[in-house]
């Protein structure tokens, strides 16, 4: 089926968001915003160049997990009164309005997304990145002061076991995927079993973003977080995992695997070491489990490229993509779980 939006905005979707959008002036375009794989994000426009950003699951996709957008924008209407920059949200849409998939509408935040070391070191000067490396930090913070049934995200998510229900989760996932790459799906299962074993205490409620990044956040000029993206994996649970992922993909190691330098090594960036003392500073945290996170984060991401080369192979994602990227960096990310946190 073809993304509802992929050939202009059709006349029923632009009268609905003429009423949603008061202060528009229609008509609007729709143009695709790269990067995702789980949901599709649009920049829409009126007549005079004001942005607006539609998000949609994939055509056939409604259910939960990575393709909840009902989820993603009550956690950001909520998270709106708290010091977590987010998009304010102007509409949300079910299956049954006119773009005919559940969808919500936020405003355009202006700024930069930092997705690799070269892209980071062409927008921002050293002391304007050190300042987002350490920003991004603190936002994840302020994020984890949270108390949850303060803002009415009490009932987001179980409140006990969150390790637990990801295990199972991936395992799942794993699973429904391993006929694309069954060595490596192999793998992930003992890495699995070796993460039950460790497990620590699993107790702690916290409003846990569940892919948090520097990638995943709008970066002005002078280096602010003006916004968090992305929060269609949103749930309550173990404040650590998020530090976990934030780790993974700053960690050196990581660039060598992936084949790709992230905008965290580029001059002015904070190391991994300072960040994560940053992050203990201000929270108060213990991090004598921060090497299980970080491996279980590995451990996720590995399973998510094995997930999307299951979907593009079997044509549930129908873009033109070359998979074997998606092998390459299932075995990169297995690798990294497979070894220790560095740059502490």
């Amino acid at each position: 089926m073809t993304a509802p939006l992929a050939e202009g905005v059709p006349p029923a979707v632009r009268e609905w968001l003429a009423r949603g959008l008061p202060e528009a002036d229609p008509p609007f375009t729709a143009e695709r915003i790269s990067g995702g794989y789980s949901m599709l994000t649009y920049r829409v426009a009126d007549r005079s160049g004001r942005g607006w950003v539609l998000r949609h699951a994939p055509a056939g996709r409604h259910e939960g997990g990575a393709h909840d957008v009902g989820r993603e924008a009550r956690a950001m209407a909520a998270l709106c009164t708290t010091p977590v920059p987010v998009p304010r949200v102007r509409l949300t849409g079910t299956a049954d309005d006119p773009l005919g998939l559940p969808c919500h509408v936020t405003d355009f935040v202006d700024g930069h997304v930092l997705g690799n070391a070269e892209a980071a070191a062409a927008l921002l000067e050293p002391p304007a990145l050190r300042r987002a490396s350490l920003d991004v930090v603190a936002t994840l913070a302020a994020l984890h002061t949270v108390a949850p049934d303060e803002i009415g995200l009490g009932d987001l998510g179980p409140r006990r076991s969150y390790l637990s229900r990801q295990l199972h989760r991936w395992r799942s996932v794993i699973a429904g995927a391993a006929d694309g790459a069954p060595t490596q799906a192999a793998e992930l299962g003992r890495i699995a079993q070796d993460l039950e074993r460790r497990m620590p205490r699993d107790d702690r409620c916290r409003v846990v973003h569940g892919d948090y990044r520097l990638g995943n956040a709008i970066v002005g000029p002078d280096g602010e977080i003006r916004a968090v993206l992305d929060w269609e994996l949103v749930t309550l649970g173990e404040p650590l995992a998020d530090l976990g992922l934030l780790a993974a993909f700053w960690d050196p190691p990581a660039e060598a695997m992936l084949g790709v330098r992230l905008a965290t090594s580029a001059p002015g960036a904070a190391g991994l070491g300072e960040a994560l003392a940053h992050y203990a500073g201000l929270t108060g945290a213990s991090l004598d489990d921060f090497e299980y996170h970080y491996r279980m984060a590995c451990w996720r991401v590995a399973g998510t490229a094995l997930r999307a080369l299951h979907r593009y192979r079997s044509g549930v994602m129908n873009d033109a993509v070359d998979t074997s990227k998606f092998v390459a960096a299932c075995d990169a990310w297995i690798r990294l779980a497979n070894a220790p946190a560095l740059g502490r």
